[in-house]
């Protein structure tokens, strides 16, 4: 029997929480959410998800920066596949070219809000199953 993969999303913003988690449990996750890097690190290391999508600037004290930074530091979870999603390029202007930064912000993949759902969902998948292969679990 195929096991439900776990998706953790960690962001302030609670619409974007709403219609994410709404988006993903309708393609057959199980998901959690977090709306403060506390919060999200706590279920991360509570729960060990399948894998996360993580804003990476949050209006709280513990940004997705420090939660990513966190989770690749714990031998325990850095394996988890970490999907970084921003609004800061639309925001500000600018376009940002590469997603991850290997010493502050090591990300599998990076989106930038408003998110494609779709082309998430695609990437959600791919991920999910090169973490599976990685790990071992041949029945996701």
């Amino acid at each position: 029997m195929a096991k439900t993969a776990k998706i953790l999303i960690v962001d302030d913003n609670q619409d974007l929480l709403f219609t994410m988690e709404t988006f993903l449990k309708r393609n057959g996750f199980d998901v959690q959410t977090a709306d403060d890097g506390q919060k999200g690190l706590a279920l991360i290391k509570g729960s060990h998800p399948d894998l996360i999508l993580l804003d990476i600037m949050m209006e709280t004290t513990f940004s997705g920066l420090d939660v990513c930074k966190a989770v690749r530091a714990d031998a325990s979870l850095n394996h988890i596949p970490i999907i970084g999603i921003s609004g800061i390029g639309h925001e500000m202007g600018i376009q940002i070219d590469k997603w991850g930064d290997d010493d502050y912000f090591s990300v599998d993949e990076f989106f930038e809000k408003p998110v494609d759902r779709e082309k998430l969902l695609e990437r959600i998948k791919v991920r999910l199953k090169k973490g599976v292969i990685k790990r071992g679990h041949p029945d996701l």
